[in-house]
């Protein structure tokens, strides 16, 4: 009977946390909705940041006034961040890293009808062997860093990094090498988010970054953050 009470409460959290997260997520999904004031249509995919990721991303970018982004993998979260970037009349540059080409012309596409091509340089950088100075275990492949070194040559320092990409069965641990390839340009405004951190791998990534930095680490459902200790916390507004 005790066991059957005990199993019964657990379900019960369970059920309440689950629709606790999807309230946060129609919640953000809403406040997403308002950057486009006409008709519109943002693609979408499995692959996508959550409306509450997104939303985390947007808070830091209107508040903490970023002077440059990167992005690693482009989508939905593409098109937001320049749509807001072109509503505040920000001077923020904004780098976006896509290993698909198809999917960059689609981005393309997308960033022309919207009107926002000026807010966003799409980097194509297809995935190469990794370099030993940037993998991590079993890592066997990352974006060619030549490209992106080539599109970015004039930056000296980034504010906001978003590691949404590359696709994570690409390789084992595909996302470390972000780090170690910006860290030279990261300083104690740096943020770092990371999708997926549910997954296994992203997890280890995180732990690992965290070493080398010791940054402070706040955990979300689906997705981290990476900061200096004393930076403000630009989480949105949680419904409990």
């Amino acid at each position: 009977m005790i066991n059957r009470l005990k199993s019964y409460f657990q379900n019960l959290r369970k059920e309440v946390k689950d629709i606790n997260y999807s309230q946060k997520e129609l919640w953000a999904t809403h406040k997403l909705q308002s950057l486009f004031s006409e008709g519109h249509f943002i693609p979408q995919t499995g692959w996508s940041m959550t409306p509450q990721a997104i939303l985390h991303s947007l808070n830091i970018i209107s508040l903490d006034m970023p002077e440059t982004i990167v992005e690693f993998g482009s989508g939905a979260t593409t098109l937001y961040i320049a749509k807001l970037l072109k509503l505040e009349g920000s001077k923020t540059t904004f780098f976006s890293v896509e290993s698909d080409l198809a999917w960059k012309q689609k981005m393309d596409l997308q960033l022309s009808i919207h009107g926002l091509q000026d807010y966003v340089t799409l980097i194509y950088s297809p995935l190469k062997e990794v370099s030993s100075a940037l993998v991590f275990k079993e890592q066997e492949t990352w974006y060619d860093t030549e490209s992106i070194g080539a599109a970015m040559k004039k930056v000296t320092k980034v504010d906001l990094v978003i590691i949404d990409g590359p696709f994570g069965g690409s390789t084992p641990y595909a996302r470390y090498s972000a780090f170690p390839f910006l860290q030279n340009k990261a300083t104690e405004k740096t943020i770092w988010l990371l999708d997926d951190t549910n997954r296994p791998q992203e997890i280890e990534i995180l732990k690992e970054w965290q070493r080398q930095s010791n940054l402070k680490l706040n955990v979300y459902t689906r997705y981290s953050l990476l900061m200096h200790p004393k930076k403000f916390d630009y989480t949105p507004y949680k419904m409990q």
